[in-house]
Order: C-alpha cells, then sequence, then structure tokens
C-alpha cells in the first residue's frame, strides 16, 4: 500500500476555501482539495467532499455557494480556516472576506467562483459535487497554490 499511496500522492491538485451561507444566514467555510474543472459550456467543476464533512448538510440545503482559489503562498488563509471550521463566521471576518454569491469572497484568493450544485453523485467515502460557475474573478499576477499530499490514501 506504500507504493500505492506514495503514487497517488504524485496528483497535483489545487488547494481552496467552499464558502457559504446557510438557511439561516450562518456563514460556512472548509478548505477542500478535490477540485477539477469539466466542462467550458457551461462551466462546470466537480468537488469531492468527504460525507462526514460538518458543512455536507448546509451545502445540501443551499444548493449554492462561493469557491475561492487559494493563491500561492495562502497557506496562513488555509490554517486560520482549517483548524476550526466550526468557526467560520470569525475567521471569514479577521480575513476582510465580503459577500458574494451565497457565500464570501477571500480578498487574499487568487480568484473567486460562484457555484450551484447541479448533481450530487454518491462515490463511497465522498460526495462528488457537479456545479455550474455562473461568474467569478481573478485577481492578475496572483497565482494558485499547488498542492499535493504526504500520502494519497488519507488527508
Amino acid at each position: 500500500m506504500h507504493n500505492l499511496s506514495q503514487a497517488l500522492a504524485k496528483i497535483v491538485s489545487g488547494a481552496f476555501v467552499l464558502t457559504l451561507k446557510d438557511d439561516a444566514g450562518a456563514p460556512h467555510a472548509i478548505v477542500v482539495s478535490f477540485v477539477q474543472q469539466v466542462g467550458f459550456d457551461p462551466p462546470r467543476l466537480v468537488i469531492s467532499l468527504f460525507k462526514e464533512r460538518d458543512i455536507v448538510p448546509a451545502l445540501d440545503a443551499a444548493g449554492a455557494f462561493v469557491l475561492n482559489v487559494v493563491a500561492d503562498g495562502g497557506q496562513g488563509v488555509l490554517r486560520q480556516l482549517g483548524e476550526a471550521p466550526q468557526e467560520a463566521a470569525r475567521a471569514l471576518a479577521a480575513l476582510g472576506a465580503t459577500q458574494c454569491g451565497n457565500g464570501y469572497a477571500l480578498p487574499q484568493a487568487a480568484a473567486h467562483l460562484v457555484c450551484k450544485v447541479v448533481h450530487r453523485v454518491d462515490i463511497g467515502d465522498h460526495w462528488l459535487y457537479i456545479v455550474d460557475v455562473s461568474e467569478g474573478a481573478a485577481v492578475e499576477d496572483r497565482p494558485p497554490l499547488v498542492h499535493t499530499r504526504r500520502s494519497g490514501l488519507r488527508y
């Protein structure tokens, strides 16, 4: 299994912050890395989330979110939002996030994308969300963070 784990760990991904407001207007934010563009017309992404993530019920109810592309050098953003997802309101305020769509845009991000869930697929231990992107913005000369894992078999 070690060889398989190390081989899978060579698959390059980015780092992203998924944000949304739940039905009561409370903010939620989590760090994700399983994201890939899979279509042009309409612009479409797939995002894979571990089924036990606390944000899953809020995401399923909301059906829409904002995906922030973490910028190169943005490890501080990842630490701030990754350590205590239940304190999303405090972390988003500290980062200067602004409301956008059904979520929040981070001023430190390389880009943000406004997304709407069109389908959810059960793929075992994760949900695969197929989403359409309706709008977005990028910061010129701010490249995205490139991420690899230590192990391809766990977070």
